[in-house]
């Protein structure tokens, strides 16, 4: 079938707003806009509404829409709500039109027109358009897992450019295979150079990444790379021609576009969410505030069936590649988005609740990957456009823009340089230096640590491992611990003893040979009463040592819920082991915790798992931990009870302090006590008894012990901006240019 010109080509891809290349006489008619480089107002819309949506999104995945304190697979209740305002929006739009026409009569050409299709072509076209429509689904819930668990929202929003990387190795995939249309459609190589580089500085920033999590990772690539796979499905069979295009859809395809999505979303939000909760937060918010967190996504959805930090939808019909390899405008526009929408959503991200920091690798990689997909001669431009702007906000008439003497030979690369320079230290300078004295100013530690510089143990270089058994957790777990960390270097030259506290009644009578290994140091075991869960064993310890506790000490838990591989990983990397002869006078760990930390308002504390501290405890115990320091602002907590600490660090908080934690969470009494008042614990909503934020409390695991394991890095005094920033990922050891002190307090 020949191709029709460009007013009348029409294709039923699920991007309706494909635009098309045109031939050479149109691009020269086009060359002065290209010349002044000027983005389009639908380009500027895209740009605008992506990168609203997308911080929105990420602040309802992480903030209001928080991951249950059990199971952290559940996603949020956004990502539905989202399909199904878009889709009513898009059928009430479609409807007015219909509207519009139905007293119109129908003109016999119309009639001609629409009996085109046989019952062969439309049962084609439908079946194109639902498992493209599923797809698409499927990349939706994909890309929204990935916003929420990606820490690094600035190597985030550089992934969707390979959109158009992935668009050209699937399109060439189905060319060569000959399985989608081969009418005009030819494989370019000689710019193939450029997907091969974009890929190459992509996988720089992210190897980069010192919190690369690499679930989030594969979920950002099975999002861009099942969009593509959605937008290529135009591509398969034949094409059949309908005319001009408008916005007269029918309603069928708006269905056959709209019912997958919502399926789709619709049984994953039942399978993994609370909706029970998240329908209890979307019904506390007023008008604007609905419109403000769905109104830009919705918008992004209708208009270009686009989604969050998703890449600007364009589809060659001229190559059988992506607009990377485009010599077109619209393919050139569809880059300069996508680049500009992960820009401004990495420029305007740091004033969330972003710690996160870049290195110049990352920086050189971005600059190097601008100038690739955007081009030289388009860099060009930038200098008179910017003096331009300049007269404008001076109020002075712009000065036209010629090629000359912009694009110049010896001008360009000199234009191009400096731009690189230009973006890469900017982009340094904001993250790293500007949004980080920002932040800092809301960190009030005193400058002077509260720790016991007098106390000295019976033995000066000495280090305990105090390993909490929890009733159920097999015996094999304490010789899996004694194994795995008796092995790490650090920890092997100090000749540590093992104490392990058990609240197991059936593990009264084990013997250490038992559960020693090939461990031959000191190792004694000791049964306690079953209350207070892991947290009051550590404070049993505390208070039973007080006055002969080691030097250092390793608090470990058998029922902990991160991999062993990675906490040893985490201590083998940021252990700072006291020093020989004189352990007093050298640099030696104070403080190290063996999870993940998140940064939060002391006020009103909470984290991403969903925990909130109902007992506000936090501000308490961070004054209690620095008499007579000011209020405090911003704190870290952690997740976990694995930490090491120092004694002069664990006798710089009272011991009254201590003694208070220690019998609020062991206190039976369940109708008085006020660590089981009612108006303290989650409040668990009608229907909610699958899932959700809701915790039984009991004597054996008390709901304080969640606030208390929160407590440690704040107790201790290691709550600082540093590690907030710097720390890596757990599992991720050291970053590049980084030292033990990024995860570590050093004493």
């Amino acid at each position: 079938m020949d191709w029709k010109p460009k007013h009348e080509r029409r294709d039923e891809a699920l991007l309706p707003s494909h635009e098309y290349s045109s031939d050479d006489s149109d691009h020269e008619e086009q060359a002065d806009e290209d010349v002044e480089g000027r983005n389009s107002f639908k380009g500027t819309l895209f740009v605008i509404l992506c990168t609203t949506a997308t911080l929105t999104a990420r602040r309802m995945l992480r903030d209001s829409f928080p991951r249950c304190l059990i199971d952290e697979r559940q996603r949020s209740f956004f990502v539905l709500l989202l399909q199904v305002t878009a889709s009513c929006s898009v059928a009430v739009v479609v409807l007015f039109v219909k509207l519009k026409n139905f007293r119109k009569p129908r003109l016999i050409n119309e009639g001609i027109e629409e009996r085109k299709y046989t019952v062969l072509q439309k049962l084609v076209i439908g079946i194109r358009l639902f498992v493209s429509a599923s797809i698409s689904a499927i990349a939706v819930l994909c890309g929204a897992g990935a916003l929420m668990l990606f820490e690094n929202l600035g190597v985030f929003a550089m992934l969707p450019i390979l959109t158009y990387v992935s668009d050209s190795l699937i399109l060439r995939f189905l060319h060569i295979i000959r399985v989608s249309r081969h009418e005009k459609s030819d494989i370019v190589w000689a710019s193939f150079w450029k997907v091969i580089l974009v890929s190459f500085c992509i996988a720089v920033a992210v190897r980069e990444d010192y919190r690369l999590d690499d679930t989030a990772l594969l979920l950002a690539l099975t999002s861009l790379g099942l969009t593509s796979i959605a937008r290529s499905m135009s591509k398969i069979g034949p094409r059949y021609e309908k005319g001009q295009a408008t916005w007269d859809t029918p309603l069928h395809v708006v269905l056959l576009t709209g019912i997958p999505a919502l399926a789709i979303t619709g049984y994953a939000t039942v399978q993994f969410e609370d909706m029970v909760a998240a329908s209890h937060i979307t019904q506390s918010w007023s008008f604007w505030r609905r419109l403000m967190n769905i109104g830009p996504g919705v918008l992004l959805h209708v208009v270009f069936s686009g989604t969050m930090n998703s890449a600007y939808p364009f589809l060659s019909q001229d190559l059988a590649g992506g607009a990377l390899e485009d010599p077109s405008i619209q393919g050139k526009e569809a880059v300069r988005n996508t680049l500009h929408t992960g820009f401004w959503i990495t420029l305007l991200g740091v004033y969330g609740k972003e710690h996160n920091l870049i290195n110049w690798y990352q920086a050189i990689a971005f600059a190097i990957l601008y100038v690739v997909s955007v081009g030289p001669r388009h860099i060009g431009y930038y200098p008179p456009r910017f003096l331009n702007l300049i007269l404008r906000i001076l109020r002075r008439k712009p000065q036209p823009i010629h090629s000359e003497p912009w694009q110049f030979a010896v001008i360009l690369p000199i234009t191009t340089i400096v731009f690189a320079i230009l973006i890469s230290t900017n982009s340094m300078y904001w993250i790293d230096t500007a949004a980080y004295n920002r932040n800092l100013r809301t960190w009030l530690d005193p400058a002077k640590l509260s720790v016991d510089t007098v106390y000295r143990p019976p033995q000066m270089r000495s280090l305990d491992i105090i390993i909490a058994h929890s009733p159920g957790d097999p015996i094999e777990s304490i010789t899996e611990l004694i194994a795995a960390y008796t092995s790490v270097r650090a920890l092997s030259s100090f000749g540590p003893r093992i104490i392990v506290y058990t609240k197991d009644a059936d593990l009264s009578n084990t013997t250490p040979d038992s559960i020693r290994g090939s461990f031959a140091g000191d190792l004694s075991i000791q049964s306690l009463h079953n209350s207070g869960g892991v947290s009051a064993t550590f404070m049993h310890h505390i208070l039973y040592a007080w006055e002969f506790i080691s030097q250092q000490t390793l608090f470990l838990s058998t029922s902990s819920e991160y991999p062993l591989l990675h906490t040893t990983k985490r201590l083998n990397a940021y252990f700072q082991p006291a020093g020989f002869p004189l352990p007093d006078a050298q640099p030696k760990t104070g403080f190290l915790h063996l999870g993940e930390q998140e940064a939060c308002w002391c006020g009103a504390c909470s984290d991403s798992t969903g925990w909130d501290d109902t007992f506000h405890l936090v501000p308490s115990m961070w004054a209690a931990a620095r008499p007579g320091a000011s209020t405090c602002e911003s704190v870290l907590v952690t997740r976990g009870n694995e930490f090491v600490a120092s004694a002069a660090r664990v006798r710089g908080v009272k011991r009254d302090v201590w003694q208070m934690l220690y019998d609020a969470l062991t206190n039976e009494d369940m109708g008085n006590a006020w660590s089981h008042a009612s108006d303290k614990l989650p409040r668990m909503l009608e229907g909610e008894g699958r899932m959700g934020r809701w915790v039984a409390d009991s004597v054996e695991e008390p709901v304080l012990g969640l606030t208390v394991e929160r407590l440690w890095a704040i107790l201790l005094q290691c709550s600082g901006p540093e590690i907030a920033w710097r720390c890596p990922s757990l599992g991720r050891g050291l970053r590049r240019g980084g030292g033990r002190d990024d995860c570590a307090c050093i004493d």
